[in-house]
């Protein structure tokens, strides 16, 4: 069953995707047969923490995980890790769309910047980010970047959480049955119930971390988020 799939429900069902980190991609490539052992579905490579951005290495290192992937290189800027140019940067991504992965996570303001981050024609899907690592905006605000987002992809809106109140806010999101259902939630100890009832609201992607290793604050842990959605959605 491919993500966002409904299992005889009015909402999609979810899967796990485990953000892994490394310096190599032997490192990536040890990591996600982890994350598979843990039961996830998918991984997102953070490949802006490769200390090689090499296209060549990371197709030939990460080919047998391709079809279970999410691709991201996300800049400094954006909370990313990636030092070279924004050009070097931008060659990078349309390289990656080249492997045919199912998602390439791309930046709101990236796309927005019209550099021709198509992927329907790839099929694949592009995962359009946005994040406000200060805070939850309002409502109307984030309503605002919602549509925007969505007119290039699948929108991922993520906020930091700063009160108990702003898991609501972003969680208010799910409630537009107009457009296909985002990936929402807030980053941050106060933030983790969002990324438990997003699974409940049917997020596509429910993003995890191995053990020790999260790539956000508040990140659940794998196998916790297996289980969160055994309980919520059945297997």
């Amino acid at each position: 069953m491919t993500t966002g799939e409904s299992r005889g429900s009015s909402r999609s069902f979810t899967s796990i995707c485990t953000s892994i980190f490394g310096r190599t991609c032997p490192e990536l490539a040890e990591k996600a047969r982890t994350a598979f052992e843990y039961g996830t579905d998918l991984v997102e490579f953070r490949l802006d923490y490769l200390r090689s951005q090499s296209f060549d290495e990371i197709k030939t290192g990460l080919e047998e995980f391709i079809e279970r992937s999410v691709l991201t290189v996300r800049p400094r800027a954006e909370g990313g890790r990636f030092r070279r140019s924004e050009p070097e940067r931008l060659d990078l991504i349309h390289s990656l769309v080249e492997l045919k992965a199912p998602f390439v996570d791309v930046e709101l303001k990236t796309v927005e910047g019209d550099h021709g981050l198509s992927l329907t024609k790839k099929g694949g899907h592009l995962i359009v980010s946005w994040h406000d690592w200060s805070g939850t905006p309002d409502k109307q605000r984030l309503l605002s970047v919602l549509r925007r987002a969505a007119a290039f992809g699948i929108p991922k809106i993520v906020t930091a959480a700063r009160a108990a109140e702003d898991n609501l806010s972003i969680l208010s999101l799910y409630d537009d049955r107009r457009r296909p259902s985002p990936i929402a939630f807030c980053m941050g100890e106060k933030g983790t119930l969002s990324r438990v009832m997003a699974i409940e609201r049917g997020s596509p992607i429910c993003y995890a971390s191995l053990p020790g290793e999260p790539t956000a604050p508040g990140q659940l842990v794998v196998g916790q988020a297996v289980a969160i959605r055994r309980l919520l959605q059945g297997d």
